[in-house]
């Protein structure tokens, strides 16, 4: 199927050293118009001039793959700006962003001063949000991908797959790529393998991650993907029963050398591989946690 739009990347800089290009939205000019996630307060307003500048005035729908700060924080001045726009979500997400005082305590006691940068969020107007089980549009089919987050959600349009966090974070590097799982605690190993398998179901389409880039080729990234999962838990259980008191530390070491979807780590500059071993960490903490449950 020839579609008559192309997805583009808005990037979205943040003042985290290491962050100037991790954030952004993926938009689709349409018509309709379509932002898939916002990411956080502080940068909502660069999102929303670059719009204006790509002459996208009215947008129609926001999807939020899910509600984490980096990709919801700024929906409430977004929908400000824009306010014809309707946003499809994880039914169990609307509650948190109606009243985002729980989400804004959860994501300093995770993130710290990375929260702090991001800005706090605003609350947003019940009657902007539609649940994604209610969520109605040509083309459109929603899948359910709970792994990252329990509230998790993929967006299948046409013949394009917006996997969000869901197939891991990518980044091209030139002919090849790095892709790292999200996996923080509490992680579901089962649940983020049967997520997977729920879109491999799809036939064979471009892949769009959250993060930054995208792939021809869904069924080779998230076979990819399901093989990384599988080594790290194999490489993390490991390192559990030989050093449980060093496990982070060494478990980043190891899968750094024996992980090869991780192998583009070298080519970062210094605060990008800061960030990466912040974030693999956490993902770590998340096996960890289901490798003791």
């Amino acid at each position: 199927m020839t579609l008559p739009f192309s997805p583009f990347f808005i990037e979205l800089p943040q003042s985290i050293p290491g962050m100037g290009r991790f954030i952004g939205s993926w938009v689709i000019s349409g018509p309709p118009t379509i932002v898939v996630d916002v990411g956080p307060m502080a940068s909502v307003k660069q999102l929303i001039a670059s719009l204006h500048q790509q002459g996208i005035n009215q947008v129609d729908y926001v999807w939020l793959t899910h509600i984490h700060i980096d990709h919801a924080g700024g929906l409430a001045p977004f929908l400000e700006a824009f306010p014809l726009a309707k946003v499809f979500s994880h039914g169990q997400g609307l509650k948190h962003l109606i009243d985002p005082r729980r989400l804004w305590e959860g994501s300093l006691a995770t993130l710290k001063e990375m929260a702090v940068a991001y800005q706090p969020i605003q609350p947003v107007p019940a009657d902007r949000l539609m649940a994604h089980t209610e969520a109605r549009l040509d083309g459109l089919t929603i899948l359910e991908t709970p792994g990252h987050a329990p509230h998790h959600l993929s967006f299948r349009y046409h013949d394009l797959l917006f996997a969000g966090e869901s197939a891991g974070i990518f980044f091209p590097f030139g002919q090849t790529f790095y892709l790292r799982p999200p996996t923080p605690p509490r992680f579901f190993f089962e649940q983020t393998i049967d997520s997977v398998d729920r879109m491999l179901t799809l036939s064979d389409r471009p892949i769009f991650f959250a993060h930054a880039g995208s792939h021809p080729n869904s069924h080779l990234m998230l076979n990819h993907y399901r093989k990384q999962l599988f080594l790290w838990k194999e490489l993390i259980a490991e390192v559990l029963k030989a050093h449980p008191a060093e496990v982070i530390e060494r478990a980043t070491d190891l899968l750094l050398e024996k992980d090869p979807m991780l192998d583009c780590f070298k080519q970062m500059d210094g605060p990008a591989q800061t960030r990466e071993r912040f974030f693999m960490a956490n993902s770590i903490a998340g096996f960890v946690g289901y490798l003791q449950s």
